[in-house]
C-alpha cells in the first residue's frame, strides 16, 4: 500500500510549540508544569514521524534512498543554528560565568560538536561528586544527540530494507514494472521488536542508574521508534472514522498535558512514565491525518500557535543557556523573572529563524548539490575547534593569574599593623592567617593547590575498590605498606574517602596495611539513606554496610577510622518511611552511629571517629573562579546544619566510647572558613576536603590517631 500524501501539517507545528513550551516553562520555573520535561519526548515522537515519512515516502517513489540526500537535508536543518548557538553560549560564559564553570562549558561543547554531549551528561550525573556542579548551559544539547544517534541507524536500516524488498518485489513481479513498494509492511515489524526490547529496557534501567537512563539513547530509542511506527501505519490509520481520530487526538492531547502537571523532578523517568507522553504524542500525529473539526488540530494550528511551533527548533536551542547564564548572574530565574528571560529567548529565536535556519535551508549554493550539504559536519567541525581551543586558552589564563601566597607573615596586613598572636600550631596558625588574608583582601594566590581548574576532578583514588558501582563480589585492595604487619580500616561514604591521601602517607609511613571501605553517599553509620533522587531507600547501601562490618571481623584491624557526614535527601526510618528533617534525621544518624560502633569495637583495636569541617555556604571553585573574585568573597561561615550532624557524631562516639577528632580548627577560625588556606583551596565542594590540603594535613591527622605509637 503507497502512503498518504506528503503535506505539510499545520498541526504538527503546533504540536511542536507545544512540546517546546513545556520544556521552557519547566526550565523556567513557570507555572504548574513540573513535568514539562516530557516536552523532549514529544520531540523525539515527531522526529521519528516526520523523518520516517519523508523516507519511506521517498522509497515508495523512487524504490531508494539516498542517504547523502539524508544527511544533507538533516546537516541544513541542525548544524546552523545549533552551531551559532553553542558559539554565541561559549562567548557568554567567558564573559559572564566563573572560569572553572565557563572550562567545564567548553568541555561540554566539544561533546556536543560530536553529537555525544548525552553520553558526557550522563557521565557528570553519575558522577557523586559532581553534584554539587552549577548546570551545564549546554545540557539541552543531550536530545539532539539522542537524535542524530538515531538518524545514524534508522536511515540505514531503511535502505537495507529498500535493497531486499526490491529484490523480493522483482522476483515475484517476475520482471515487471513493481507497482506497489511496501518497505513501510516491511519496517513494521522491526520497529515493533525495537520498541518493544528498547521499552524494556528503559523500564529496567530506569530503576539501576536513573541518570544514564534519562540520557541513554538505548532507553530513549523506543520514543523515536513509536513515531517511526505511526508513519509506517499512517496509510491504514489515515482510513478509520474522523470522528475516531479527533477523539483520539484529544486523548493524546490529555495524555500529554496530565505528564506535565503530574510529572515532577522525582518521578522515576524515563522508564513507564515516558509512556504516557509518548503515546499522546503519538495519538496526536496519526489523529492529524483526517480529523474531525472538532478535534484540537485547529487550535494546534492556530498562526501564533504555528509561528512559536516554526520557531521551536531555535526556541529550544536558546532558552536553556539563558536561563543558565541569567541563573548565574541574578539567581535562578523564575515567575516574571523567568518570563522575562523567555521572551528574550523567543525573541533570539525567531531572528535566528529568519536570518540562519531559513537562509541555509533554502540557499542554492548548499541544496543545489547534496554532498555540499553534507560537508557543513566537517566545516562546523574545523570552524568550531579551534575557537574552543581559544576560549580554553583564555580561561587558562584567567585562572593562573594572583598575588602570592598566604604565610603567617604575609597575609595582606598594612605596614605598622600590630602582628596578632598566632596559634603555635603551624596548621591552625596558617587558618588564622588565611582569615585574616581575606578580610585583608588579599589578592587570590596565583600557585593554588589544586590547580583551579583541575578542581572538580581533585578525588581521592581507591583504585578498583570504587564500591560506588559494584554491588556483589567487592574486592578487597591493600594500600599502604600492603606487606605491614598491623592493619588499619576506614569506613564511610565520601567523608571519610576525603582522608585517603593523608591515611595513605601514614600507613606507608608506619607500616599498617589500609583498607578503605568507602562508598559516596553511605554513611558509616548504621542507617539507611534514601536516595538522591527522591525515589525510595538505597537497599544497597545497607548490604554494603553489612560487607564492612563483616571485613573488620574478618581483618581484626589496629584501628577502625569512621567518617561521614548526613545524607541531604533524609534517611528511612525503621518502617522504611521517609525522615528528612533535621532533628529526625540527627537522631537516626547518631543512634546509627552508635550501632555500628558496637558491631565493629569487639574486632577492632580501637575505633576513632574522625568529625567533619564546618561545610560551607558556597562552592569555594566557583567563587574563587569569578571574574570579580576576592579571598574576601570567598570566605565563608560554617554552614549550620553541617555542625548539627558532626555533633551527633560527637555525641555517638563518646556514648561508646570511641576517640572522637575535632577536624574545625584545621579549617575555620571561629566558623569563619576560608577557600584559600595558604595556597591550598581547602575543599574541592562545599562539603569535602581536597586531595592536596588532606595531604597537608597528615600529620595533624596523625597527632590525633598516634598511628606511630604514643597515646591515642
Amino acid at each position: 500500500m503507497s502512503g498518504v500524501p506528503l503535506r505539510f501539517r499545520q498541526d504538527i507545528q503546533g504540536l511542536r510549540a507545544l512540546a517546546v513550551l513545556l520544556v521552557a516553562l519547566d526550565h523556567a520555573h513557570i507555572g504548574p508544569f513540573h513535568g514539562g520535561f516530557v516536552g523532549v519526548d514529544v520531540f523525539f515522537v515527531i522526529s521519528g514521524y516526520l523523518i520516517t515519512s519523508l523516507l519511506v515516502g521517498e522509497a515508495e517513489k523512487s524504490q531508494r534512498i539516498s542517504l547523502i540526500g539524508f544527511y544533507a537535508r538533516r546537516a541544513r536543518r541542525i548544524l546552523p543554528a545549533a552551531s551559532l548557538v553553542m558559539v554565541a553560549t561559549i562567548a557568554a560564559a567567558l564573559w559572564f560565568l566563573p572560569s572553572i564553570e565557563a572550562r567545564a562549558a567548553i568541555k561540554d561543547a566539544v561533546w556536543t560538536t560530536f553529537f555525544a554531549a548525552n553520553f558526557k551528561f550522563a557521565s557528570d550525573g553519575t558522577d557523586y561528586f559532581n553534584a554539587d556542579a552549577a548546570p551545564s548551559p549546554l545540557q539541552h544539547y543531550w536530545s539532539l544527540a539522542v537524535e542524530e544517534q538515531f538518524y545514524i541507524v534508522w536511515p540505514l536500516l531503511l535502505l537495507l530494507l529498500c535493497v531486499g524488498v526490491r529484490r523480493w518485489s522483482t522476483r515475484r513481479a517476475s520482471g515487471r514494472p513493481v507497482e506497489n513498494f511496501p518497505v513501510r509492511s516491511a519496517g513494521v515489524p522491526i520497529l515493533v521488536v525495537t520498541i518493544m526490547v528498547s521499552f524494556a529496557w528503559s523500564v529496567l534501567y530506569t530503576q539501576l542508574n536513573t541518570v544514564e537512563a534519562y540520557f541513554s539513547p538505548f532507553t530513549r530509542a523506543w520514543e523515536l521508534a513509536v513515531g517511526a511506527l505511526a508513519a509506517c501505519l499512517s496509510p491504514w490509520i489515515a482510513r478509520a472514522p474522523r470522528q475516531l481520530l479527533a477523539a483520539a487526538s484529544w486523548i493524546g492531547l490529555s495524555a500529554v498535558t496530565v505528564a506535565a502537571l503530574a510529572y515532577d523532578s522525582g518521578t522515576l523517568f524515563p522508564g513507564y512514565a515516558a509512556a504516557l507522553p509518548v503515546v499522546g504524542a503519538a495519538l496526536l500525529l496519526v489523529g492529524g491525518l483526517a480529523p474531525a473539526g472538532w478535534g484540537p488540530q485547529a487550535a494546534l494550528s492556530a498562526y501564533p500557535v504555528r509561528t512559536i511551533g516554526d520557531w521551536s527548533y531555535s526556541l529550544y536551542l536558546w532558552h536553556w543557556p539563558m536561563l543558565v547564564i541569567a541563573g548565574s548572574i541574578w539567581g535562578q530565574p523564575a515567575g516574571w523573572y523567568g518570563a522575562a528571560v523567555l521572551v528574550v529567548a523567543v525573541a533570539a529565536s525567531g531572528l535566528t529563524y529568519h536570518l540562519v535556519e531559513n537562509p541555509f535551508r533554502r540557499a542554492k549554493v548548499i541544496s543545489v548539490r547534496q554532498v555540499r550539504g553534507v560537508l557543513l559536519y566537517p566545516a562546523v567541525v574545523v570552524v568550531t575547534l579551534p575557537l574552543l581551543v581559544a576560549a580554553n586558552r583564555v580561561v587558562e589564563y584567567e585562572a593562573t593569574q594572583g598575588g602570592p601566597a598566604i604565610t603567617v607573615t604575609s597575609y595582606g596586613q598594612q605596614s605598622g599593623d600590630e602582628r596578632p598572636t598566632f596559634s603555635a600550631n603551624p596548621v591552625v596558625a596558617l587558618v588564622q592567617a588565611s582569615v585574616l588574608a581575606a578580610e585583608n583582601d588579599q589578592q587570590i594566590p596565583a600557585d593554588l593547590k589544586p590547580a583551579l581548574l583541575d578542581l572538580h576532578s581533585d578525588v581521592p583514588d581507591v583504585g578498583k575498590c570504587e564500591y560506588f558501582s559494584i554491588n556483589e563480589n567487592r574486592p578487597l585492595c591493600p594500600r599502604g605498606d600492603p606487606s605491614g604487619d598491623k592493619s588499619l580500616v576506614l569506613i564511610g561514604d565520601s567523608h571519610a574517602r576525603q582522608w585517603i591521601p593523608a591515611l595513605d602517607i601514614l600507613s606507608k609511613r608506619y607500616g599498617y596495611t589500609a583498607y578503605y571501605l568507602v562508598r559516596e553517599g553511605c554513611p558509616a553509620a548504621d542507617v539507611t539513606p534514601w536516595l538522591i533522587n527522591g525515589t525510595g531507600p538505597s537497599v544497597s547501601c545497607q548490604s554494603f554496610q553489612d560487607w564492612a562490618a563483616e571485613q573488620v571481623a574478618t581483618i581484626h584491624p589496629q584501628i577502625v577510622v569512621m567518617a561521614s557526614q548526613a545524607n541531604p535527601s533524609g534517611f528511612a526510618d525503621a518502617d522504611g518511611n521517609r525522615v528528612d528533617d533535621q532533628a529526625g534525621m540527627a537522631d537516626l544518624f547518631e543512634t546509627g552511629m552508635k550501632r555500628q560502633i558496637d558491631r565493629i569495637a569487639p574486632h577492632a583495636g580501637r575505633v576513632v571517629v574522625i568529625g567533619d569541617p564546618p561545610a560551607l555556604e558556597f562552592n569555594p571553585g566557583s567563587c574563587l573562579s569569578e571574574r570579580d573574585a576576592s579571598l574576601r568573597n570567598c570566605l565563608s561561615d560554617g554552614e549550620p546544619s553541617s555542625l548539627v550532624f558532626t555533633d551527633s557524631l560527637r555525641r555517638a562516639a563518646a556514648a561508646r566510647h570511641a576517640q572522637f577528632v575535632e577536624t574545625s580548627e584545621w579549617f575555620c577560625v571561629d566558623l569563619e572558613c576560608p577557600s584559600v588556606i595558604g595556597t591550598y583551596i581547602a575543599r574541592r565542594d562545599p562539603t569535602h576536603v581536597s586531595v592536596s590540603y588532606a595531604k597537608y594535613l597528615a600529620d595533624e591527622v596523625e597527632g590525633q590517631l598516634h598511628l606511630g605509637g604514643g597515646t591515642a
